[in-house]
């Protein structure tokens, strides 16, 4: 299956998937909660908020019977200017991911981030921490454009790129992502290394999983 692979172009998606930022969102989703008063969470609890943008992180991080329109609306301010303050001091690229983000641009790969995170966040942690990389597109969650896993943003970048959605894999660590592939017609790799694990993303309808990023290079 996987040498079969015909591809010209890659969407990746960002968090758990290019970086890790598990500590970063954790960090400022806690900062909020104790601002307005409300218990934190474990890090490792973050693995399961993440991945449907800042928003919905804001709604699954907050106390079950805080869960009501009013303390949500007061709530994401707080949490959006958390993020704003913490962006990218945690965070960092998983290991192996900038030597393959080389290799497929070294072979003609089209490369783009496709991230749910918003977008002004998404563009500021790619030119900080993949700044040698020659991405065709960097998108993150905008007002008017459906997040993943709608196919809208997706097949947007594929039109721009010029490349049919069947020539594209995409790449994503959650279930949200797998499902913006398969919703897009796209191929789509599971990044095992990722928030979610394995198991997730077979479920989800991943046409492969891999462990590490350096397996990527397989799909050469």
């Amino acid at each position: 299956m996987e040498s079969s692979l015909d591809f010209s172009a890659v969407i990746f998606d960002l968090d758990g998937t290019l970086l890790d930022t598990l500590g970063e969102i954790a960090s400022a989703g806690n900062a909020a909660l104790s601002r307005m008063g409300f218990d934190t969470h474990p890090v490792d609890a973050y693995r399961k908020f993440v991945g449907a943008g800042a928003k919905k992180l804001a709604w699954r991080v907050l106390p079950e019977e805080k869960q009501i329109q009013e303390v949500y609306d007061s709530f994401v301010p707080v949490l959006l200017e958390e993020f704003g303050q913490g962006l990218n001091t945690v965070a960092k690229p998983y290991a192996g991911i900038p030597e393959v983000l080389a290799d497929f641009a070294s072979c003609g790969k089209k490369l783009a981030v496709l991230s749910n995170k918003p977008h002004e966040f998404t563009v500021e942690a790619v030119s900080k921490f993949l700044p040698n990389v020659d991405f065709f597109a960097v998108c993150g969650g905008r007002k008017g454009v459906p997040l993943k896993p709608e196919p809208d943003a997706a097949l947007k970048l594929a039109k721009a790129m010029g490349v049919s959605p069947q020539q594209i894999l995409f790449v994503g660590d959650s279930d949200v992502d797998i499902k913006t592939g398969v919703n897009a017609g796209m191929i789509s790799i599971g990044a095992g290394w990722g928030f979610r694990g394995e198991e997730e993303l077979i479920k989800a309808g991943a046409n492969i999983v891999l462990d590490t990023p350096a397996d990527l290079v397989s799909l050469l």
